[in-house]
């Protein structure tokens, strides 16, 4: 009797640590909104969505658009990061998609045309927007556990990224 006790302890036990402060996300979660920038650039935005807002920077052909998956918080699971390739020493970023516990997939920053993020060290972000000829720069970490950004005091200088191409389809 006591070893099945035990047993249903220890079982119970390691089934609550597996739901600790975890949360279901899909594997592939990010493969419908990849796809939907995919076709984007390759038709001239032709798919474009109401809930999407696109800027008429994605729309410029003259201009190449990437994106990599990170692990902003160390939770595991992959953010979403759309930028711009160029020769610039840091990486320009114009949307970041998380994952979000209660609606899924969500663009939880859109910036372009006045309004960039940056990667850098410790995976804090860099937030530039410009009114007028004024710029506010301001440092965020992600936080998945309240599925936002957390103002920081200051961060390192942007880095440059390696994006994948969506014009290559190397997905």
């Amino acid at each position: 009797m006591k070893k099945i006790i035990s047993i249903i302890a220890v079982s119970s036990f390691i089934i609550s640590l597996m739901a600790c402060g975890s949360y279901f996300i899909p594997q592939d979660w990010y493969d419908q909104t990849l796809a939907y920038y995919e076709e984007g650039f390759g038709s001239g935005w032709k798919n474009e969505r109401d809930d999407l807002r696109i800027t008429d920077e994605m729309k410029d052909e003259s201009i190449e658009f990437g994106y990599m998956l990170k692990d902003l918080d160390g939770d595991g699971a992959d953010e979403l990061l759309i930028g711009i390739i160029d020769d610039s020493d840091e990486t320009k970023f114009t949307d970041i998609y998380i994952w979000h516990r209660d609606i899924g997939a969500f663009r939880i920053m859109s910036g372009g045309e006045g309004y960039y993020m940056y990667l850098c060290d410790s995976d804090i972000i860099r937030e530039d927007s410009w009114y007028g000829s004024a710029t506010k720069t301001q440092y965020m970490r992600y936080d998945s556990k309240d599925n936002s950004f957390l103002i920081v005091d200051g961060g390192s200088k942007p880095k440059k990224c390696e994006l994948t191409s969506f014009r290559s389809g190397a997905r």
